[in-house]
């Protein structure tokens, strides 16, 4: 069959026939693929553009964020103003001990027991018993009560002495404690340590 002897609506169609054949062929192999990589690729600029604006909102807070942090800071160094280091402790102990020998107080049992570790710092307790009079008991708490590290008396119980005297008319016994700010560790600190 020749195609010129067709009449030209016969060679027209035969050529939008075979132009149609000819483009299928081109859609199905290279722009149907194309396009579902297109829409693909759409998706993910879509999750990164989201992502970017998550970003970017993360980043217009991050000023007050880090403004968070310097107080923090600023309270993590005053509390430890008032939380002893651990090497500080002996030196604290002494000057306890001070107060109460510059009180006029007799110590009849000075017992330290164990640290309790809590989340940020370490409680040492120390059990004491002290004689002496009330006034010079006073004394020696409005003296520790000035202490610039923090310092707690708990279990307090004052009886009186079986044979007293002006100097010596209780006894006192009584918990006191410590605390001591407790570093965090980190993990990679831990195994340099190792």
């Amino acid at each position: 069959m020749d195609i010129q002897s067709l009449p030209w609506y016969a060679q027209l169609l035969v050529f939008l026939v075979i132009g149609g054949i000819l483009f299928g062929i081109f859609y199905m192999l290279h722009y149907s693929d194309n396009q579902v990589t297109i829409e693909r690729l759409d998706k993910q600029i879509d999750a990164v553009e989201r992502e970017i604006k998550r970003a970017e909102q993360k980043e217009a807070q991050l000023p007050r964020i880090r403004e968070d942090i310097r107080e923090k800071e600023k309270v993590l160094e005053d509390l430890k103003e008032v939380l002893p280091e651990e090497k500080e402790i002996s030196q604290i102990l002494r000057k306890v001990q001070s107060i109460i020998s510059g009180a006029r107080l007799r110590i009849q049992k000075w017992t330290t027991q164990p640290d309790r570790r809590k989340q940020v710092y370490v409680e040492m307790p120390i059990s004491i018993v002290l004689d002496g009079n009330y006034h010079n008991l006073a004394l020696f708490f409005d003296q520790l009560s000035r202490l610039k590290k923090i310092f707690t008396v708990n279990n307090l119980s004052i009886k009186p002495m079986s044979r007293m005297t002006s100097a010596f008319s209780i006894t006192a016994s009584f918990t006191a404690s410590t605390y001591t700010y407790r570093e965090r560790v980190s993990k990679k600190t831990r195994k340099k340590k190792m």
